[in-house]
């Protein structure tokens, strides 16, 4: 990957519908150029998807609650996991370290939906103890294509 590379990830960051046509000049290269280069990381899986980000207030689910599992030491996670990759409210789940096994980000209607979310996520074989954080207030949240890419913006 080079600095036209990076600047051509930063730039479908942005806007991801953006032709090569409107790329072309910004990165001064040919429209079948940038093309080629997208196609490039695209089939070398550097980029993995292009997609969109929706308002989650506008859906109809404004509650975002990050939820702590811990699982049972000698109880392996295949019913969690099938839940969690069916639930299209958990927007993303993390194995991490320390105290939790798993950090998810949840959203959901209201607090009786997250309760009810809350109580199937115990009901799964293997789980033993939840820490629910609600957030407040979204400060920051760029989805960004590397954090240490070298093109410019």
């Amino acid at each position: 990957m080079d600095t036209i590379d990076a600047k051509l990830l930063h730039l479908l960051a942005e806007q991801a519908d953006s032709t090569a046509t409107a790329l072309s000049p910004q990165v001064n290269l040919s429209v079948p150029a940038v093309n080629k280069r997208i196609a490039r990381l695209k089939s070398s899986g550097l980029i993995q998807r292009f997609t969109i980000l929706t308002d989650s207030k506008q859906v109809g689910k404004p509650v975002m609650a990050y939820i702590l599992l811990t699982l049972d030491q000698f109880v392996q996670e295949p019913t969690l996991m099938d839940y969690i990759r069916t639930d299209p409210d958990v927007l993303e789940c993390y194995a991490i370290t320390g105290e939790y096994d798993y950090i998810l980000k949840v959203c959901a209607a209201g607090t009786e939906a997250l309760e009810d979310k809350l109580i199937r996520l115990k009901q799964c074989r293997g789980v033993s103890k939840s820490h629910t954080l609600l957030a407040l207030m979204e400060h920051k949240f760029e989805p960004i294509p590397l954090p240490d890419c070298a093109g410019d913006k």
